[in-house]
């Protein structure tokens, strides 16, 4: 990623400074002309050449918090981008005018089906009178009583 980010700020860099002040920072010819400008005693006279210094100066700082935002990229979203991109376009041109029932809770109501079938197949139980219980229960004391005794 390091060979790629400066490879890229270095064909860009360098169109901007040719563009702006004719001036290829990665030829030596040019560096060679500002040397000696310096060395005659050369002086600023425009915002140009403010603008000049200023972005000189700023270029390696630039570079490193351009690689650092750079690497710091996930790369699978930018890849991905035109195909989500497209995939919202159609659902917005196709999906957004349907009238679609959208069903919520299948997982409930096929349970209650379920259920039902389960209680139409089950046998039904003859339902106990109170006096039948009780006599159960007598029985049961009964039978916890001899055991406890013996």
């Amino acid at each position: 990623m390091l060979f790629l980010w400066t490879y890229i700020y270095l064909i860009v860099s360098s169109g901007i400074f040719i563009f702006c002040w004719n001036f290829n920072i990665l030829s030596s010819a040019n560096w060679n002309v500002v040397y000696r400008y310096w060395d005659s005693g050369g002086v600023i006279h425009t915002w140009k050449d403010y603008l000049l210094l200023l972005f000189l100066g700023a270029y390696l700082p630039c570079w490193y918090f351009g690689w650092r935002y750079f690497r710091n990229i996930q790369w699978l979203k930018v890849l991905m981008f035109p195909i989500v991109k497209y995939n919202q376009y159609i659902i917005n041109k196709y999906g957004a005018d349907s009238k679609r029932i959208v069903l919520k809770n299948m997982g409930v109501a096929g349970m209650k089906i379920e259920e039902e079938i389960e209680l139409k197949v089950k046998p039904k139980m003859k339902i106990e009178t109170d006096a039948e219980v009780n006599s159960i229960r007598a029985a049961v004391a009964e039978k916890i009583n001899s055991v406890k005794h013996e």
